[in-house]
């Protein structure tokens, strides 16, 4: 397994794909949900502190939780409203010289013991669970990996946290809304868009593991909450970026200005760059009235 892979699965609790069960689809399956949300994106960086810092201090983003070492990895959160960046360690060279890359991404399961159920009844292959534990063995949460959702170097994976993750995504939205948003006026992630060669086939996997109809206009599902799942046919599979609703991007345009940190514009979207986002795509657009 390359080392970029065995990475994404240390960093949320030691994902084991080891005892993949698969299941014979059941035609009696009902629509019970499996996912409820996208709960956090995974960044890998070559310089995760310089990245962690651009979020929180540059962009004054709030803090999920701070950059940590829990032993057998390093990872800190930055709060996007209604959904999480984690910050991690990048161990593989890139042949690019990019500063950062997109390694995957968590669902928060329907409780994690009713999707597995469901997924069983659906035939979605999934990893044993797999529980991430602290020094004083309480388990802070458990990772399902999704091989068939996931590709090399991108892990997709349901995660269950002990806490409460409503109440704890709440309390962040606060907190950005306290600050407007920082600088970059962020309002949430409208959508993860995901890359597949093999769209068509990829299209099915996730309307059975969602359970629910395509959006009427593209590829793509909005979940009870979160961001909207995309997918756009691409050379590889995994995350190719994702668009971030802010509130305006006039304001936005003279600030990444100010700071060298302007990218590509277009009519209604901006592209941040700088060298810490070197490898990932993240778009700003402003969020209309009816948006």
């Amino acid at each position: 397994m390359p080392r970029h892979q065995s990475l994404a699965f240390l960093v949320l609790g030691v994902l084991s794909f080891a005892g993949l069960i698969s299941c014979k689809p059941d035609p009696t399956v009902s629509s019970s949900s499996i996912v409820r949300q996208v709960d956090h994106i995974l960044i890998a960086s070559s310089d995760p502190n310089a990245l962690f810092s651009l979020l929180t201090e540059t962009f004054q983003l709030p803090v999920a939780w701070p950059m940590t070492d829990y032993g057998a990895f390093a990872s800190g959160g930055v709060a996007m409203g209604n959904c999480n960046l984690e910050i991690i360690k990048e161990t593989e060279r890139s042949a690019d010289n990019l500063k950062s890359r997109w390694a995957g991404f968590a669902l928060e399961p329907e409780p994690l013991r009713k999707s597995i159920d469901q997924m069983d009844s659906r035939g979605i292959r999934h990893g044993t669970p797999s529980p991430f534990r602290s020094n004083f063995f309480k388990t802070l949460w458990t990772t399902v990996g999704l091989p068939d959702f996931s590709a090399e170097g991108s892990q997709v994976f349901l995660c269950e946290y002990t806490e409460d993750p409503v109440t704890r995504r709440r309390l962040l939205l606060e907190q950005l809304q306290e600050h407007d948003g920082g600088p970059l006026k962020v309002l949430g992630i409208k959508e993860l868009i995901l890359g597949a060669r093999d769209l068509k086939r990829i299209e099915v996997r996730w309307e059975n593991l969602l359970g629910r109809e395509r959006l009427a206009s593209r590829s793509g599902w909005e979940l009870p909450a979160g961001p909207a799942i995309v997918l756009n046919q691409a050379d590889k599979d995994g995350i190719l970026g994702v668009l971030v609703y802010v509130e305006s991007l006039e304001e936005v345009r003279s600030y990444l200005k100010e700071h060298e940190l302007l990218g590509a514009e277009q009519p209604a979207a901006i592209k941040i760059s700088g060298s810490q986002l070197r490898g990932l795509n993240i778009t700003l657009i402003e969020k209309s009235g009816g948006g």
